[in-house]
């Protein structure tokens, strides 16, 4: 079987929930080999790594070529796809230099920090003819999938409102404390709250209106609370925190409103409350969202019908969203129209 070569730029937090992806993928005999990472830092490859999701293990990079130059990695192992896991603000940078490089790329969300430097990847992509896919995974999540098929299928009838949340410590990790700079990352809006975001495009489509309230302490825009109206009644609200108390722990959860029933997740299930009926619990696949991402891609550049949940496009229009939820939050909560 052709299996698609794929390195690796940057080795810090998500890049081991990436690492542990391909593991999986490997295991299953899925077309796609992990064959080099590269980080500047070389103590990484040996160090255990904590993020919002707990505390981290030492890798296992066993097979795994490990470079400290990414145009080195690029030479030796000539690989189909770059999986990029570098902070935000080096994502335009560097997608477009491994594009031009010859490769494809997978680049973790945000796709980049504003609408002008999304538009040059994209510009890079169509230009190099390279796929360019961002690690919005929660397009691959069983949990948003089956509240997906609820909404288009009507199966509960139309959702009157919703309410989002993904609350988390201060991230205290990270290159040079990166996540505490707001001109580096963005703030909690564009580095955590922008799945939620991206999740209700995802959900319901583009909204007629969105207003945003936001308090900040370390960055801009670390608490931020976004109104998303659909002018047909509909109401969505989300709820992002980078402000929550040293030792809880990450968490998110969402709760849907439908005309004949309320569906429920805290994050490791999904219960759903019929007006009529017994209460239950929705059966779920189980499935890796990283890895599944990781697949669509792979299977889009050996050359698999391209979905739409990998569209540059689609995540570029998330960043201009979010760009619209940060200047009505600078305005004091100002309605913007979509």
């Amino acid at each position: 079987m052709e299996k698609v070569k794929v390195c690796m730029l940057g080795f810090g937090g998500i890049a081991r929930s990436h690492l542990s992806a391909y593991r999986q993928l490997e295991a299953q005999g899925a077309p796609v080999q992990l064959v080099g990472i590269c980080d500047i830092d070389e103590s990484q490859f040996g160090k255990a790594q904590a993020t919002n999701l707990g505390a981290g293990t030492g890798p296992d990079l066993s097979g795994i070529n490990l470079y400290t130059e990414d145009e080195k990695m690029i030479a030796a192992e000539k690989p189909d796809v770059v999986d990029i896991c570098l902070p935000s603000f080096l994502h335009e940078e560097y997608s477009v230099k491994m594009m031009r490089l010859g490769c494809n790329v997978l680049c973790e969300k945000p796709m980049s920090l504003d609408s002008d430097s999304c538009k040059r990847m994209i510009a890079a992509s169509e230009e190099t003819g390279k796929k360019l896919m961002i690690g919005q995974c929660l397009r691959f999540e069983p949990s948003y999938l089956y509240l997906k098929e609820l909404v288009d299928s009507g199966r509960y009838g139309k959702v009157r409102h919703a309410f989002f949340d993904r609350l988390s410590a201060l991230p205290l990790w990270g290159f040079e404390k990166w996540f505490q700079d707001t001109a580096r990352s963005g703030g909690c809006v564009t580095d955590m709250h922008i799945h939620d975001v991206d999740m209700i495009r995802f959900l319901f489509g583009e909204p007629k209106e969105v207003s945003c309230v936001s308090t900040e302490d370390v960055t801009k825009w670390q608490v931020v609370n976004s109104r998303f109206d659909y002018g047909n009644g509909t109401m969505i609200f989300a709820l992002g925190s980078w402000d929550e108390a040293k030792t809880t722990k990450f968490r998110f959860s969402f709760r849907v409103r439908f005309d004949e029933a309320q569906v429920f997740s805290d994050g490791k299930k999904v219960t759903v409350y019929p007006d009529e009926g017994e209460v239950f619990e929705a059966e779920l696949e189980s499935k890796n969202r990283m890895a599944e991402e990781i697949l669509c891609l792979c299977k889009a550049v050996l050359g698999e019908a391209v979905s739409d949940r990998i569209s540059a496009y689609e995540a570029a229009k998330t960043v201009a969203l979010v760009e619209k939820l940060r200047d009505s939050a600078d305005n004091n909560g100002q309605v913007i129209s979509c």
